[in-house]
């Protein structure tokens, strides 16, 4: 049936997707921890609503990131409200991309 073919490519797109936001969150997660604070603020520049004097959701993640991987939990608090969360969202969606792709290669490698 066509419906079956269909939601079986969507079934894995959405998949193909996921592991693809699982990198990069790793990447996200990672960053801080073996890159310098200076290069990580070279990286990713100034935010446009930060420089037109306003501010975004996003403003300070970068700095707070950083103050994560260091131990500042406090310091991260006060550079954006919702580092925390979103630092821990990405590690979980991280680790389980991770546990899925090393699961499916040792299901592969022993079939």
């Amino acid at each position: 049936m066509p419906d079956d073919e269909l939601r079986r490519q969507f079934t894995r797109a959405l998949l193909i997707v996921w592991l693809i936001v699982g990198f990069v969150s790793g990447v996200a997660v990672g960053a801080p921890l073996v890159a310098s604070s200076k290069t990580l603020y070279q990286l990713f520049p100034t935010c446009a609503a930060k420089a037109a004097g306003s501010s975004c959701m996003l403003c300070g993640m970068t700095t707070a990131f950083v103050q994560i991987s260091g131990g500042d939990f406090h310091g991260a608090r006060i550079s954006n409200a919702g580092s925390i969360e979103l630092y821990s969202i990405l590690g979980v969606n991280f680790v389980a991309s991770l546990a899925y792709t090393i699961w499916r290669v040792i299901r592969h490698a022993t079939s």
